[in-house]
C-alpha cells in the first residue's frame, strides 16, 4: 500500500512518501468494505481489519524508533529518548492486540 502524507510547513506544502509492505488475506475483498464481495463473514472481516492493523502499526514502530534515533543523532538525546519510550508503549499495545488476533484464529 503506498501512501502519501502531506504536512504544512511555513514554507509551504510537503509530501511524504509512505509506502507499506504488509499485507492480509481475505479472500479478494476490501476490509474496510465488506459490501465489495457481498458476502463477508462478520468475523473474517474483523479478523483481517485486525491483522492489517498489528501489521500497519508495526511499520509506524519502525519508522518511529527511527526518527528517535535520527533525534538523539542530531544532538536532542531527550527528544529521541521519549520518542524511543513511546515506541516501546506503542508495541506494547500492538503485542496485546496481535494476542487477541491469535486467540480469533
Amino acid at each position: 500500500m503506498n501512501e502519501i502524507f502531506r504536512f504544512h510547513h511555513e514554507d509551504g506544502e510537503h509530501t511524504h512518501p509512505h509506502e507499506h509492505g504488509h499485507s492480509h488475506s481475505h479472500e479478494g475483498c476490501d476490509p474496510h468494505d465488506c459490501a465489495a464481495c457481498g458476502s463477508c463473514d462478520p468475523m473474517q472481516e474483523t479478523v483481517a481489519l485486525l491483522q492489517y492493523m498489528v501489521n500497519h502499526n508495526a511499520a509506524h514502530a519502525n519508522e518511529l524508533a527511527q526518527l528517535g534515533r535520527k533525534l538523539t543523532e542530531l544532538g536532542n538525546r531527550e527528544a529521541g529518548e521519549q520518542v524511543l519510550a513511546a515506541v516501546s508503549e506503542f508495541e506494547k499495545g500492538n503485542l496485546r492486540l496481535s494476542a487477541v488476533l491469535a486467540s480469533l484464529k
